[in-house]
């Protein structure tokens, strides 16, 4: 057995090598491959972890709030394993190990912290003796490929019913509010008090609608945004759970600042789901010790990455690259649009790969009229990717004015023209599979600017 494991590290980390050499991730075919070679490869090298294995799942938010977990944990000098590329099925955290382990699998690490896709849950604690698990929320996504949601919700908790890990839960999503009493392990809960952003009716928040334990309508007293909020249940008074950490002093203009129980954050991050993205990240902090000041000082000076609201400087135009994949990610996308007051042009590129969701049926029921308020801004809309015809469509229905959207299937330049619109800024959509497409024509664009710029200051300085 050592020796197949030997070989399937070392096949592995050629596999990595020359995937990139390709220009490729390099995420999911050197697992696939290794663990054709050595089917335990995953288990014998999770066994190396000595403190924790953190698992985080949820519809959205979770490769954010993993990400900030993982500059949390470099900022306090521990070593981990970390699929950060987002390759969250069980090759892609088989990758990850064999990309930080040594040729011999031997290796040790303080931590493990794997961003996991919902459905692929029980299929990694099969194999990985975890010690937490996270779970951001649960908004309907793909449902060509996970099914209805309460679905998902019950294969999570078939899946760590009688498992040996504490649970880090989301007090503000109802659809986990029974999660402590369906499986008795311990849990702790993150959430935040009332807001100046709340709202006082939810029209997008069909998923948290009935209670979980008796079927009954819920009542909310306030949204934060979508189903999370505070409810009760008038039936059997199924309520939020008592929080461990307590979100309060929201702020956002347009950066992020509040406290945690007493603890100040602050954050260059938009939006109330980063608000929540960073609650349990620092909760999960909280949970395994580490150091206010270590917090404090990682979520300051964590930026946006891969798409969450990833900044570019072309041309001196700000331009921001942000996925969206389901309707409440893209509503609460479109409210941190509104949030910036600047002119700007909005470029959306909408695959319907398998990894994006073949059904695309889910962009009418996102609030995408914001689209067309004055407030939000907006001067010019570029429709792109495989179905950009069918966003057009969606966004003409919204009374935007249609002298104003434009077409442009190839991804290189519609992105050109968003770019070089007489606007302050350009918002980048994307669904996941022109994501990384989306994030190399920027960076590239990006170079050139800067490229130019210097030129031009060269030139400017030897007359």
């Amino acid at each position: 057995m050592g020796f197949r494991r030997i070989l399937a590290v070392f096949i592995g980390k050629l596999a990595i090598f020359f995937s990139r050499m390709a220009g490729n991730q390099g995420t999911d075919f050197p697992g696939r491959l290794a663990r054709k070679i050595y089917p335990f490869i995953l288990s014998d090298l999770a066994a190396n972890i000595d403190r924790e294995i953190i698992i985080v799942t949820g519809t959205n938010g979770k490769t954010t709030t993993t990400n900030m977990i993982a500059a949390i944990l470099k900022e306090n000098g521990s070593s981990f394993v970390h699929n950060q590329a987002g390759a969250n099925m069980l090759t892609g955290i088989t990758t990850a190990f064999i990309k930080a382990s040594d040729l011999l699998g031997t290796k040790h690490f303080d931590y493990a912290l794997l961003e996991t896709d919902e459905a692929n849950v029980p299929l990694v604690l099969q194999e990985v003796q975890a010690q937490v698990l996270l779970i951001t929320n649960f908004f309907r996504d793909q449902l060509d490929r996970f099914g209805e949601l309460d679905y998902t919700v019950r294969v999570i908790k078939d899946a760590i019913h009688e498992k040996n890990l504490d649970l880090i839960l989301n007090a503000d999503d109802p659809l986990l509010s029974d999660f402590q009493r369906q499986t008795g392990l311990k849990t702790w809960y993150y959430g935040f008090t009332e807001t100046i952003y709340d709202e006082f009716s939810g029209a997008d928040s069909r998923e948290g609608r009935y209670c979980v334990v008796c079927g009954q309508e819920l009542n909310y007293e306030r949204f934060h945004y979508a189903q999370l909020g505070k409810y009760h249940c008038p039936h059997c008074d199924n309520r939020n759970p008592q929080m461990n950490f307590s979100g309060h002093d929201l702020e956002m203009n347009p950066g992020i600042s509040f406290r945690i129980n007493q603890l100040l954050i602050k954050s260059p991050y938009h939006g109330f789901y980063n608000a929540y993205n960073i609650l349990a990240a620092v909760s999960m902090a909280k949970y395994l010790g580490i150091d206010d000041e270590v917090i404090q000082k990682s979520i300051l000076y964590n930026q946006p990455q891969a798409g969450r609201m990833e900044k570019f400087i072309i041309g001196g135009k700000t331009c921001l690259l942000v996925l969206v994949k389901n309707p409440t990610g893209i509503n609460q996308s479109l409210n941190a649009l509104r949030q910036d007051t600047a002119e700007k042009s909005l470029f959306i590129a909408l695959n319907d790969n398998a990894a994006d969701g073949r059904d695309i049926s889910w962009i009418w029921d996102a609030d995408m009229e914001k689209i067309a308020l004055p407030e939000t801004n907006i001067k010019q809309v570029i429709c792109s990717g495989q179905r950009s015809g069918d966003m057009a469509l969606r966004i003409k229905y919204t009374g935007f004015d249609t002298d104003l959207i434009q077409i442009e299937s190839r991804l290189q330049e519609g992105i050109e023209m968003a770019v070089k619109m007489d606007c302050e800024a350009a918002y980048i959509f994307c669904t996941y599979t022109a994501l990384f497409a989306c994030r190399k024509i920027l960076l590239k664009l990006q170079q050139k600017s800067a490229a130019e710029t210097t030129e031009k200051r060269q030139v400017s300085g030897s007359n």
